[in-house]
């Protein structure tokens, strides 16, 4: 998560996560669409053509249809590649930052928001002293008052 060091998880940044991940995953089925297209079209245009050595397959054209054939499968291959390279640096790095890095970014503010409310609630028993307190109790609280802010300022900090 280094990348996102001032990370607010608002309802507006979960939409926009939200709509990445819709789009990664439209794009990741038009992949596969597009890849189960270009096979079926190769299977259609074999069909069609037939064996080279066939003298009808000849008569239209069965050669030029080959090397379209040939073609077609090397765009499929390189389809795969386009899909597999999709799913590895799009999906799988944001279904990461999804399920890893969010859920840090909610357990630190989780940890902000606890830390704060002890270091209010020891702010408000150091405040509500009376002067004729006694000196052990005053230091126990100054105590427990330093510390709750160390833990407010280490968890603001991360």
């Amino acid at each position: 998560m280094g990348a996102f060091i001032k990370l607010e998880d608002s309802p507006m940044f979960q939409k926009q996560v939200c709509s990445l991940e819709q789009t990664a995953d439209e794009l990741k089925d038009r992949c596969q669409r597009l890849f189960k297209g270009v096979h079926h079209f190769c299977r259609s245009l074999e069909g069609f053509g037939g064996d080279l050595d066939d003298p009808i397959s000849v008569a239209i054209g069965g050669p030029v249809l080959s090397k379209f054939i040939s073609a077609f499968r090397e765009l499929a291959t390189y389809k795969e590649l386009l899909r597999t390279q999709v799913e590895h640096v799009l999906v799988n790095r944001l279904m990461h930052f999804m399920t890893v890095d969010l859920q840090d970014a909610k357990e630190s503010r989780r940890r902000f928001d606890k830390a704060i409310h002890v270091y209010d609630q020891s702010r408000e028993k150091f405040v509500s002293l009376k002067k004729n307190t006694r000196g052990d109790i005053v230091s126990e609280l100054e105590e427990d008052l330093q510390n709750s802010k160390s833990a407010f300022e280490k968890a603001a900090s991360t």
